[in-house]
């Protein structure tokens, strides 16, 4: 079981509103399910939650169950799965339209390196459920590496709390050049995976930056204030400080990239942190409301996806950047994201990553049932990641396999069957 998973997951649970509060079962459901993808049982992983995750009904079952069973969702899929209804959720402001409707948009990835040529640390977040994410950062991450940016900070990687057993656990990692099953949580994503594999190729050097000693105790504010300390004070030890003359990308989920206190508890997230204690004014972009999947403001979303045109971009008003619901006024530039397109079945985001359409090979197709079809990068350990992987239900047009383009080196085969719901 990944422990540290588990118990960041429930610290993240105690941020949030959630409709119900879960039981020891879940917590024990959502254990099982990590300690499948600790073996690289996906489909396993997605059994051992799925009965919680929805009602007998079938419909879902909003919560802390439910959206872990999503992020296994998007490693099977890519996509995300839609966010359980949630009658409570408010209405968009009406500060909020009113600002949507003047709006106007422009390339992301041109105003990001604007930005970051005048600053040495850009942080940007995630949607712990949405791999397209991971392969926009990928996009930073190519954009900023000829501004001297080369160093990345991932707060998903395995951690230890001495600096020295840490700095030799991204030595070894950067020597393998690829994430196997135990480097991160999240890294059990195939996209996820290929971004810091194509980073590192690309000459960054990773730096594990996540609370290694938990506080047990039930302040949900100190809590809180705990993990966000330790976080900046290694980014600081690790990254800034140890790389004087270097640059850093620093990848986080969700809060963590505001810069700002944030809400009626005035919380102090990463970015705010680090800002206070090292005078760099960061460049902070949050790429998770502009979404139509994972946790995306869909109401926000529709009224701008038209308009952002088929590739990343950021909002703009009266030719400064925009941002609007939660994080207006807590970071500097705002993500929207394109509407997905498919390629052969799949999400067309993955092509930007260097992928081509492979067609399943005919022996992989399921005669019965559903089958997860797994291809990994042949040259890797049998510990690592998939390169990618999708699921094929038996008469069905199968989706396509997407693979790096052809030259870049042989891939083997993988299956998994389903056995449960």
């Amino acid at each position: 079981m990944n422990v540290m998973r588990l118990v960041t997951a429930c610290l993240l649970f105690t941020t949030v509103a959630i409709a119900q509060e879960p039981t020891q079962d879940d917590f024990a459901a959502v254990s099982a399910m990590w300690g499948e993808l600790d073996a690289g049982r996906y489909l396993a992983a997605d059994a051992a939650v799925h009965s919680k995750a929805f009602g007998p009904d079938g419909k879902p079952k909003p919560g802390f169950v439910y959206d872990e069973w999503a992020q296994i969702q998007g490693l099977l899929t890519g996509e995300p799965a839609p966010p359980a209804p949630d009658g409570d959720a408010p209405a968009p402001a009406a500060a909020d339209l009113a600002a949507l409707a003047g709006a106007t948009t422009r390339n992301a990835i041109d105003a990001i390196v604007e930005r970051a040529k005048t600053t040495r640390l850009v942080i940007l977040n995630e949607d712990h459920g949405s791999p397209r994410d991971r392969a926009f950062a990928l996009m930073v991450a190519r954009a900023l590496r000829p501004l001297g940016y080369d160093v990345l900070g991932i707060e998903t990687l395995h951690n230890a709390a001495d600096d020295d057993e840490a700095a030799a656990m991204m030595a070894a990692l950067t020597r393998n050049g690829h994430a196997g099953r135990n480097t991160g949580a999240y890294l059990r994503d195939p996209v996820f995976a290929d971004f810091l594999r194509q980073s590192l190729a690309l000459g960054y050097r990773p730096v594990a930056y996540e609370i290694t000693d938990h506080n047990r105790t039930s302040d949900v504010e100190a809590r809180i204030a705990q993990r966000e300390q330790a976080q900046a004070d290694q980014v600081v030890r690790r990254a800034l400080d140890a790389h004087p003359a270097s640059k850093v990308l620093l990848y986080v989920g969700f809060h963590h990239a505001t810069e700002r206190p944030q809400g009626e508890s005035k919380r102090h997230w990463l970015a705010t942190r680090l800002k206070r204690m090292t005078g760099i004014d960061p460049l902070t972009i949050d790429q998770t409301t502009f979404n139509a999947y994972g946790a995306g403001d869909l109401p926000l979303y529709e009224r701008i996806a038209d308009r952002a045109g088929k590739t990343p971009s950021v909002l703009m008003a009266g030719g400064k950047p925009l941002v609007v619901g939660h994080y207006a006024g807590l970071v500097d530039l705002q993500v929207v994201h394109p509407r997905t397109t498919r390629i052969a079945g799949r999400p067309d985001w993955l092509a930007a990553m260097g992928r081509t359409p492979a067609p399943i090979p005919a022996d992989l197709l399921p005669t019965q049932g559903t089958r997860l079809v797994q291809a990994f990068i042949a040259s890797e350990g049998d510990d690592t990641i998939p390169i990618d992987q999708i699921l094929v239900t038996a008469g069905k047009t199968p989706p396509a396999l997407m693979l790096p383009s052809p030259g870049t080196g042989a891939v083997r085969y993988a299956v998994q069957d389903r056995t449960g719901p």
